[in-house]
């Protein structure tokens, strides 16, 4: 199964049509979006593609208990922790799960908030940041994106450059049993 996934989108309309066409192209339909700005899901969602998110901590969607902040999925029987940040903030509503500590629970803890694309091991597990699509550059950083393979026990992760979908990044992680 292969997953596009994305961070801190902020409403930049034209990244996220470069986006649906490069993931059209690829045949990739499912987009998992770590926030800033939630309302970015109802725009890729009117791109044809299917979306799965949590709010940035400050969308106004993050002050709504309708709406989880942090969410625990399982795709291809893979476990992923989606949250805007990697830690606590101060906008949590009581009762969100502690990202450091809800990471246990997980093969593959997804989140953004930096803008700055990441892939590293941590003690809890692998932790993604796929980046930001912001702006052409944000913090010194190209836009980016992440995709993901997920086969079994293995997940293949590409960050990739939105403007010319360059590889910035690939490795192939084993997932715990």
């Amino acid at each position: 199964m292969r997953v596009a996934v994305i961070s801190d989108s902020h409403g930049n309309t034209r990244a996220m049509e470069r986006l649906a066409a490069l993931l059209h192209g690829k045949g990739i339909s499912l987009v998992l979006h770590l926030g800033d700005d939630y309302r970015d899901l109802a725009f890729l969602t009117s791109r044809g593609l299917e979306v799965i998110g949590v709010p940035g901590v400050y969308c106004p969607e993050y002050a709504d208990a309708r709406i989880p902040n942090r969410r625990l999925v399982e795709l291809a029987g893979v476990k992923l922790f989606l949250t805007h940040t990697d830690s606590r903030h101060r906008h949590d509503r009581p009762g969100d799960p502690d990202p450091q500590e809800a990471a246990w629970e997980a093969d593959l803890i997804l989140y953004g908030h930096t803008h700055v694309p990441a892939l590293e091991e941590r003690e809890s597990g692998f932790w993604l940041n796929p980046g930001h699509l912001k702006a052409p550059m944000d913090r010194g950083q190209p836009a980016t994106y992440a995709l993901l393979t997920l086969n079994g026990r293995e997940a293949e992760v590409e960050i990739r450059r939105l403007e010319d979908d360059g590889l910035v990044l690939s490795r192939t992680l084993s997932l715990p049993a």
